[in-house]
C-alpha cells in the first residue's frame, strides 16, 4: 500500500467508489478541485488501483482531517487506519480534528482506537431562505459576547476550527459576529459563513443565546441568504444547547473527535573538537 498525492487521473477513480458513499451520493466530486489544489489530497494506491483518499488541511493550532473514504471492496483491512496515522505523520505535534457522524459507529471506533476522545456534540439544522424582519447588530467588543461563547471551536465549511480571542477578534473585523441586543444586553451570539466549496449555501457555525433572540439571529441569516441568491441554510449548534424552533429543520447528529499529539522533544548534542 502507498499513499501519496493526490493526481488528476485518479478523480475517476476516487468518484465511482464515492459515489454511494451517502444515500444523495457524495460531495468529494465538488470539492476535488479546490482540495487538491491544495497539495494535501492523499489517495493510496493499492498494485496501482487507487482504494482510499482523504484530505488534510494544517493550520497553525491544528490539522483537520475530511474526506476519508474507502473502497467498499478493501474495507475492514486496517486501511483507514493507515491513512489516519499518515495524516498525523504529515502534521507531527499538532492537536487533530475530524468530525464524524454519530451513528457511524466502525469510524468512532476506529479513531478513538487511535487515541482520538469526543470533544463536542454537533446538531445540524436546516432553514429556509426567506424575507424575515430582524434587528441585529454585527460584534465589535469582547465583552459584549464573551459570556455566550461556550465552545472552543465553530464550523466553517464543515471544517471545526479554534474558537480563542485571537480567532474571535479576526471575525468581528470580518463582521462575521453578530448579535441580539434589544435591550442593552447581548441575548444571542451567532458566527456566520459563506462556504466557498459548498455552492449557494449560507452557514451558521456556532449560535447561542435565549430563544428570542437565537430566532433574531436566524431570520437575519435568513435574509442574508437571500441577499446573496444562497438556497441553503445551514445551522450548526452544540447539542447541550439544543434549538426547539419551528422554522428549523433538525437534521444529522455529528461527533467532533480530538487527538491531542505529544510534542516531539529534540536533544542538542554539543560536539567537542
Amino acid at each position: 500500500m502507498v499513499i501519496r498525492n493526490a493526481l488528476e487521473t485518479d478523480k475517476s477513480s476516487v468518484l465511482e467508489f464515492c459515489k454511494n458513499t451517502f444515500s444523495w451520493g457524495d460531495y468529494i466530486e465538488d470539492v476535488w478541485e479546490i482540495w487538491k489544489s491544495k497539495r494535501r489530497l492523499y489517495v493510496m494506491e493499492d498494485e496501482g488501483k487507487v482504494v482510499g483518499v482523504y484530505n488534510l488541511v494544517i493550520s497553525e493550532k491544528q490539522a483537520w482531517v475530511e474526506g476519508m473514504r474507502i473502497h467498499p471492496d478493501y474495507r475492514r483491512r486496517g486501511l483507514g487506519k493507515k491513512m489516519l496515522a499518515h495524516a498525523e505523520s504529515m502534521a507531527p505535534s499538532k492537536t487533530m480534528r475530524l468530525i464524524i457522524e454519530s451513528e457511524n459507529y466502525p469510524s468512532i471506533m476506529l479513531v478513538e482506537s487511535m487515541g482520538y476522545h469526543l470533544e463536542d456534540k454537533w446538531q445540524l439544522y436546516s432553514l429556509v431562505p426567506q424575507n424575515e424582519r430582524s434587528i441585529v447588530k454585527n460584534a465589535v467588543d469582547l465583552s459584549e459576547i464573551e459570556a455566550l461563547i461556550d465552545s472552543s471551536t465553530y464550523a466553517d465549511s464543515w471544517k471545526w476550527l479554534p474558537l480563542e480571542q485571537e480567532e474571535i477578534r479576526q471575525l468581528m473585523r470580518e463582521k462575521r459576529i453578530i448579535i441580539s441586543n434589544k435591550s442593552g444586553t447581548t441575548s444571542a451570539i451567532g458566527i456566520w459563513n459563506r462556504p466557498s466549496d459548498i455552492p449557494q449555501t449560507l452557514q451558521i457555525g456556532y449560535v447561542n443565546g435565549s430563544h428570542d433572540g437565537v430566532l433574531d439571529i436566524l431570520r437575519f441569516v435568513q435574509n442574508k441568504a437571500l441577499e446573496l441568491n444562497c438556497k441553503r441554510i445551514q445551522v450548526f449548534a452544540l447539542e447541550k444547547l439544543p434549538l426547539h424552533m419551528s422554522i428549523l429543520d433538525r437534521r444529522s447528529l455529528f461527533y467532533l473527535m480530538r487527538k491531542d499529539q505529544e510534542k516531539s522533544i529534540t536533544f542538542g548534542v554539543e560536539a567537542n573538537s
